[in-house]
């Protein structure tokens, strides 16, 4: 640029100075040449604005593609986002159905588990003692009132196929239990033997004290009847196995509720 200069001040020196000999203008020449220099100086300007302008061009537009492309990756992850709280939504709303349902299951089963445990605690005012005394632990977690147990359903249907199932076993037995009663104020030690709930004799070993007794709707009720004491007490001595000899034992029995 400086070369430049000074060739091109040379060239306008060379073309000027005849007429500035000739008339006298030396002044004009010296403000051709500083308006020159300006001239110069403005294209200077110019060209370092120019090229500043090109490198900070490039730089924006390197920092332009960054951005583009973090924009890119944000448009992404919203979208994705958007696929998954939809996804969620939706898993969401089927979950709160499914939960309906269940209460809805749940609430229909503990009406079934209170009716059966109502119903159970009939039937158990009904069963002989050492079969009742058996399954007390089982019971005793059989609330009387359904609507104020603390216990779960599971818990609950937990206690009442327990009890059904040694109610059960004890039904298809043929069970001997020891046993006092009382007879004129006196309390005797007898040997009953229950066949199921159907029916059950009892007899002491003396064959003084004898009877029967049956299930009915106010529990178990027993009936004195000595004159078959000799007959329970060969049945008891055929089912411990305490007789070689097997026959067929008449017993009274009432098949009426």
């Amino acid at each position: 640029m400086n070369q430049l200069k000074a060739l091109f001040r040379k060239a306008v020196l060379l073309s000027t100075i005849p007429f500035c000999v000739g008339t006298g203008f030396g002044n004009g020449l010296e403000e051709n040449f500083h308006m020159l220099d300006q001239w110069v100086e403005v294209e200077k300007t110019i060209s370092k604005e120019r090229n500043d302008w090109e490198v900070e061009k490039r730089g924006l537009q390197d920092v332009i593609k960054v951005y583009e492309q973090e924009l890119k990756l944000l448009v992404e992850k919203i979208e994705e986002a958007k696929e998954f709280t939809s996804a969620a939504d939706s898993k969401r709303s089927e979950m709160l159905e499914a939960q309906d349902e269940l209460r809805k299951i749940e609430a229909k089963l503990e009406s079934v588990v209170a009716a059966q445990e109502a119903r159970l605690l009939r039937i158990i005012e009904r069963i002989p003692a050492p079969l009742r005394d058996e399954i007390a632990p089982l019971t005793r977690r059989i609330p009387l009132d359904a609507s104020a147990t603390t216990l779960s359903i599971s818990q609950r249907l937990q206690s009442i196929v327990g009890v059904l199932t040694q109610i059960d076993k004890f039904n298809t037995a043929v069970e001997i239990a020891p046993e006092q009663r009382e007879f004129e104020g006196n309390r005797v030690q007898v040997t009953t033997i229950y066949f199921g709930l159907g029916a059950a004799y009892y007899a002491d070993r003396s064959g003084e004290h004898a009877g029967y007794g049956r299930s009915t709707e106010k529990g178990w009720q027993w009936v004195p009847d000595a004159s078959i004491a000799a007959d329970v007490l060969r049945l008891i001595d055929m089912y411990e196995g305490n007789t070689t000899q097997i026959e067929f034992v008449p017993m009274p029995v009432n098949i009426n509720n």
